[in-house]
């Protein structure tokens, strides 16, 4: 007997489950087991559990607020808890019917998924990890396959990857291990699809991430697409933080987690690969592509050395500053002599205009190219 229900929402109605019996369901689907099987204990068709997914599976997050308003015919979260918890779990008086809250009901299940009408089913199944970055998909095993959103982990061709379902963990953003090996997640296309491999010489006993992109053991370096870094000082190699510009609430972030920057002793490495003349230990990152060594700026989206910049001015309009456009797209920045669009100096006399607002912000910079000539204009 299924645990549907139906709820009138306009002119029809839609089926209505329990949250965790759906979390279940989605569970044992990302971990192979065929719609066929699955579906008919809870009572949905292909096309109704498509829908009702899509409402569902974002309950414990900030988004897919227009899909839930629109299944369940705009209830507030109040109103849906009260319709998706029972049978095994309820409100408290305490509790604010939000369905943030949910979370804890996606851990349970994820722990024991053999509940309501899957109790008897006597699928194997045990969830590993959730995904670093899309963590709505997870890392899931029947005991001798692993799965990644209802699919086992395949190479770059498409070919079967044969691991170890039982010692299979996360290291780290997207390095994995099973007893034998250290594995990575790459990305391959426009619309990117995920593969797995192994990460050839690593070793297991001294692999530790460092981001989703990089990670190194006592030898050596290494980058997601499978690059090797053949670092000389593997004892010093570290993340670089990028730096993100917030001018809607005035802030910066460090972004270390997804940084594709990195530095050991001797170099600096960006996407894996070495920045020619950057000097490690005072390379830092100024948002908007570009970064500096303090002799040095590079525009790090061309991978381009700009030519002539003065770096010890080189400045990138911060939150809180007026922002400067390139004319045809791209992010401004300015040193003492000239303005910058990318990797590419502009003719001072053209911009004046354009940087008035910056410089009138900052009256703590005086004899740059913009006061010299603002003069005249």
């Amino acid at each position: 007997m299924t645990e549907r229900s139906d709820h009138p929402t306009g002119d029809g109605t839609v089926p209505i489950i329990p949250y965790d019996t759906f979390e279940a369901a989605n569970l044992f689907l990302a971990t192979g087991r065929p719609s066929r099987e699955v579906l008919p204990l809870i009572g949905v068709s292909p096309a109704e559990w498509a829908r009702l997914r899509e409402a569902y599976r974002w309950f414990p997050s900030h988004f897919g607020d227009s899909q839930r308003r629109a299944y369940f015919g705009r209830l507030d979260d109040s109103a849906i808890l009260r319709l998706v918890l029972g049978p095994r779990w309820s409100l408290k008086g305490s509790d604010a019917p939000d369905l943030r809250a949910t979370w804890h009901i996606r851990e349970a299940v994820r722990r024991t998924p053999h509940i309501g009408p899957f109790a008897g089913c006597g699928w194997p199944i045990t969830w590993i990890a959730a995904h670093a970055e899309a963590t709505l998909c997870c890392y899931t095993h029947d005991g001798q396959t692993v799965y990644f959103d209802g699919k086992p982990l395949s190479g770059r061709k498409g070919e079967r990857l044969e691991v170890d379902a039982e010692s299979f963990a996360p290291v780290g953003g997207r390095w994995l291990r099973d007893k034998h090996r250290i594995y990575g997640q790459g990305e391959a296309g426009a619309k990117p699809t995920f593969y797995w491999y192994p990460v050839d010489g690593a070793d297991p006993a001294t692999f530790e991430a460092l981001n989703l992109r990089y990670a190194r053991d006592q030898a050596r370096a290494y980058y997601i697409t499978g690059k090797t870094i053949r670092t000389k000082s593997a004892d010093a190699f570290e993340v670089v933080p990028e730096l993100r510009l917030n001018y809607r609430d005035g802030t910066c972030d460090l972004l270390g987690d997804i940084s594709i920057l990195a530095r050991d002793r001797e170099a600096v490495y960006f996407y894996g690969t070495r920045l020619k003349g950057a000097r490690p230990d005072s390379f830092r990152d100024l948002g908007h592509g570009y970064a500096t060594d303090g002799a040095a700026v590079w525009f790090l989206e061309q991978k381009r050395l700009i030519e002539g910049a003065d770096a010890a001015t080189f400045t990138v309009p911060g939150p809180g500053e007026p922002h400067v456009y390139g004319r045809s797209g791209g992010h401004g920045a300015a040193d003492r002599h000239r303005p910058y669009v990318g990797a590419k100096p502009c003719i001072p006399s053209d911009w004046v205009d354009d940087w008035r607002p910056f410089f009138a912000a900052r009256p703590d910079l005086s004899g740059w190219w913009w006061h010299q000539l603002s003069k005249a204009h």
